[in-house]
């Protein structure tokens, strides 16, 4: 039937089609998944600048809408005491940390912090990164993710206003550690370890209430500890690893493609590649304390190495082998990992 010039036959077709528009679903672009991540370092932190900011910037670029990281420095969000349970209570989706600083819950991995095993924050990541592969850390690390693990060199020995030709000149002295193993040399050495936390150093430093501090050379840009030591023997008085990580059940909450973009981030790779990286800066630190007025550095005696390695090396060994069952087999590991790790790279 038409009335006028319009048909309503079209015109109830038109209609019906109008409104069957109106009702399908709108493409909305789905959000990225966003995940905080946690440094626990002052915004200018060399690890910030040289690995986590990068690394952050890459992830979020190459998420390209699935998936972005919000960086938040600072103690008060996380920090050396609460990172893990941080990531775990879902506070922050990724953090970083030291595992020195959590030695009840990672007691096999501070394996890497044991003094007397020479060799490279790269080597450390080649020997520590195989062994993880290898299961040898599951029954610790099975609840988290690691995305990569940050090694540190061996570090070295600090005085402030006494002078550091040997490790002999460390008795009678207070020094700060920050690993057990560390607090068993200086007791080995005639002096007393004094457990501090590292941004407490420069304080202790500075009001006397310690002599010096073990630590690698990669301490001293950030925490200005240049102003507070004169005196530095470099000696290998053990490592230590960190990593960047998720809770394994915040992992596998991830959509399909920001795992994937975090999974092409990660790993024994980049973990070596970080490795490099924290050697630079060690190097870059001990280059610029070296070539300030007032400091000396000092690499130990071949012989006197030697010797503690045939004596307090020992000592030192059995106290590690004894802190849990698998110890021993552990640490036998370790050495083989590092000496490979070395010969890897050209470093025996």
């Amino acid at each position: 039937m038409i009335f006028g010039r319009i048909d309503v036959k079209k015109l109830s077709l038109g209609l019906l089609l109008a409104a069957s528009t109106m009702l399908a679903p709108v493409s909305v672009a789905a959000e990225p998944e966003r995940l905080m991540l946690g440094t626990g370092n002052i915004p200018i932190h060399p690890l910030n600048l040289r690995v986590i900011l990068p690394w952050a910037e890459k992830v979020s670029a190459e998420g390209d809408g699935a998936l972005e990281l919000v960086v938040r420095h600072g103690q008060m969000l996380v920090n050396n005491e609460n990172y893990v349970d941080r990531v775990t209570d879902d506070v922050v989706q990724i953090a970083w940390g030291l595992l020195t600083f959590q030695p009840g819950r990672f007691p096999r991995a501070l394996v890497s912090s044991v003094p007397f095993i020479e060799g490279s924050a790269e080597a450390t990541a080649i020997a520590f990164c195989r062994l993880y592969e290898e299961g040898v850390f599951d029954s610790e690390l099975a609840d988290f993710k690691p995305l990569f693990f940050v090694p540190f060199p061996q570090s070295s020995i600090h005085l402030n206003g006494s002078p550091l030709d040997s490790t002999a000149d460390l008795e009678g002295k207070v020094i700060m550690v920050g690993s057990p193993t560390a607090a068993e040399v200086v007791t080995g050495l005639g002096g007393t370890p004094l457990s501090t936390p590292l941004y407490d150093h420069y304080q202790a430093l500075q009001l006397g209430t310690a002599d010096g501090n073990i630590i690698p050379f990669t301490a001293f840009p950030a925490f200005n500890l240049h102003e507070v030591t004169t005196s530095h023997l470099v000696a290998p008085m053990g490592g230590a690893i960190g990593m960047v990580f998720m809770s394994r059940d915040r992992w596998d909450a991830l959509t399909p493609e920001a795992r994937a973009v975090l999974e092409a981030n990660s790993g024994c790779d980049l973990t070596r590649s970080v490795g490099g990286i924290v050697d630079q800066w060690n190097t870059e630190g001990r280059e610029t304390v070296a070539a300030l007025e007032g400091h000396t550095v000092t690499d130990i005696a071949p012989e006197e190495l030697a010797a503690l390695q045939a004596e307090l090396a020992e000592t030192v060994f059995d106290s590690f082998r004894g802190r849990f069952d698998g110890a021993p087999e552990l640490l036998d590991q370790w050495k083989a990992a590092m000496t490979e790790a070395r010969a890897e790279l050209g470093q025996n």
